[in-house]
């Protein structure tokens, strides 16, 4: 019953983002560009049916524990995948995250980590460092590739890394490399050299959270 709900919902709430998506509001127009220019970036008839399988997934393989650490957990991931699918969805109509949306990913994100781990300063610390570190590699790799890797995507990855932090180091580990595997996997059925890498951070980000372990224990 409860997966079915969270489907339901995650259907119903991604049709409202993919119409909010449609009006185009958060193209904007530059100096140096114009995104009111590009062309119509299609349907999008994928968020909706993304978000639904990931609500679903999140009633299904979180347990049940109706606590702090539980309703922070569900709710945050939930929150996650929203927004998260928001972005990936504006990454790769413009090739941008925009700030706004970063801001509030990062509010909900902290308010969830220290839901799930407020009575363990170890685990909050692990999701700090963890966080931090990745920030730092990817802003390297953002100044070796010359702007390659965006700034928007440094950004991104201090949110991931702090949010599966919170689970472990592996589970890090293994959201970036799920992350960079199929961001290579677009590339080459897409034949492209240069796209957002943005999307493939929030999907391996969801992917190892939810697949690794379950509630972190307080």
């Amino acid at each position: 019953m409860g997966i079915a709900a969270g489907i339901a919902s995650g259907l119903i709430v991604g049709e409202v983002i993919r119409r909010w998506l449609n009006r185009l509001n958060y193209r904007v127009t530059w100096e140096d560009s114009d995104e009111t220019s590009l062309a119509p970036p299609g349907t999008r008839w994928w968020v909706p049916c993304a978000l639904a399988a990931c609500w679903g997934s999140t009633v299904w393989l979180i347990p049940p524990t109706y606590d702090l650490t539980y309703w922070a957990h569900l709710l945050g991931w939930m929150a996650f995948s929203a927004i998260g699918s928001w972005m990936a969805a504006v990454d790769m109509d413009v090739r941008r995250l925009p700030d706004p949306a970063q801001f509030l990913l990062a509010v909900t994100t902290i308010l969830a980590g220290l839901g799930c781990a407020w009575s363990d300063p170890v685990r909050l610390l692990m999701g700090f460092t963890t966080g931090l570190v990745c920030g730092v590699a990817f802003l390297a790799i953002h100044m070796l590739t010359r702007g390659d890797l965006g700034l928007g995507d440094v950004k991104l990855v201090i949110i991931c890394g702090w949010w599966l932090g919170l689970i472990s180091p592996t589970a890090v580990f293994a959201g970036l490399l799920v992350g960079c595997l199929l961001a290579v996997l677009y590339s080459a059925l897409a034949r492209v050299r240069q796209f957002a890498f943005g999307p493939w951070l929030v999907a391996g980000t969801i992917i190892a959270g939810l697949v690794l372990p379950a509630t972190p224990q307080p």
